[in-house]
């Protein structure tokens, strides 16, 4: 029962640190190429929107990077449980994985953009659509690169775990 446990453990810190490392790599290179080929606009210059921070200010700087491995970190532990039937949906799991984090985080979670509309007077509809690709293709980017690595290293794992019993 222990060595289940472990394994268990072992699993979910996996999981959870390949989550983080893909979710910052994917959000930074669609991210930035979003910001620097849509979204620009609404951030600096004439159009920039007055409650958006500056995108290259200190405050950015400091929490872009911590605020971007705790949102991994939490996806992972949010899909965890979900893990196996997401890897036995094959290529068709990381759109589910997409979906997810679209139509929950973004659109209809406690902050997303529904609330956002119907509750504040912030909501901006060419901000949303402006960034709306940006969301689709990182969040597909994540789910499909997440299970991927998730698949190779359970194979690197039977693998491992196979010579090890080999050798007793």
């Amino acid at each position: 029962m222990e060595i289940q446990r472990r394994g268990l453990m072992r699993r979910l810190v996996g999981f959870t640190w390949r989550s983080a490392v893909l979710h910052v790599l994917s959000y930074v290179v669609v991210g930035a190429a979003s910001y620097w080929l849509i979204a620009r606009r609404y951030w600096t210059g004439p159009e920039a929107l007055p409650w958006l921070r500056d995108p290259e200010g200190q405050f950015v700087r400091n929490w872009f990077l911590p605020a971007q491995i705790a949102r991994g970190i939490l996806y992972g532990l949010a899909l965890f449980p979900l893990r196996s039937a997401l890897l036995k949906m094959g290529r068709l799991g990381g759109a589910v994985v997409a979906g997810l984090l679209l139509l929950v985080g973004c659109l209809a979670g406690i902050s997303g953009d529904i609330e956002t509309w119907v509750y504040t007077t912030t909501f901006h509809l060419r901000l949303f659509l402006a960034h709306l690709p940006e969301i689709v293709v990182q969040t597909l980017l994540y789910g499909y690169l997440l299970l991927a690595w998730e698949r190779r290293s359970g194979e690197l794992e039977k693998t491992a775990q196979a010579g090890v019993e080999k050798t007793l």
